[in-house]
């Protein structure tokens, strides 16, 4: 009886773990995507403070190609977005700055990552005395909400990206004036 019981108590259990274990791993399909609560507006190219130049990745092929990157010039970065997909960097040269909205800014050093989850309010770009070489790239299908200009408090890492939000919050501006 002992093992009956035994032997059914592991059936069910292994029964359970398999139905738990994932959308994507029962049938080889992703779980549909939620969209993610971004406040940003589509824009139809990459809103930033200075340039922002398109550069591939040489270094890092990607199905027989370079991968995607882009290059900012000392002190240059990108306005304040997210990605409904989230979206993944790596620095590949040079000192880059980036940021999530409620933490201090960072510096990232060659071969250092940063990733922005779905809808993780987020900017990236160079440090004020070196240019950064970033691989980044997004989920397929992903979209890019733009916000605010990054305030110098945060881009100098001496705000969490607060009152750069609640000055877009007042005024509906997205760009700062001198």
């Amino acid at each position: 009886m002992t093992r009956v019981l035994l032997a059914l108590g592991m059936a069910a259990t292994m029964f359970a773990v398999s139905m738990s274990s994932g959308y994507a791993q029962r049938d080889g399909q992703s779980p549909p995507a939620t969209a993610p609560s971004c406040p940003g507006q589509p824009a139809p190219a990459p809103l930033a403070t200075g340039v922002y130049t398109q550069k591939p990745v040489a270094e890092i092929v990607i199905n027989g190609q370079p991968a995607p990157g882009a290059i900012w010039k000392a002190g240059d970065r990108a306005f304040w977005h997210c990605h409904s997909g989230g979206q993944l960097l790596f620095l590949h040269e040079g000192v880059g700055r980036v940021q999530q909205r409620g933490q201090r800014a960072r510096m990232l050093h060659k071969g250092e990552t940063e990733y922005a989850g779905p809808g993780v309010e987020h900017w990236h770009g160079a440090d004020p005395n070196a240019s950064a070489h970033f691989f980044q790239t997004t989920y397929a299908g992903s979209q890019t909400f733009w916000m605010e200009e990054v305030g110098k408090d945060d881009y100098l890492g001496n705000d969490v990206g607060i009152n750069s939000r609640n000055e877009f919050l007042k005024t509906g501006a997205k760009t700062k004036r001198p």
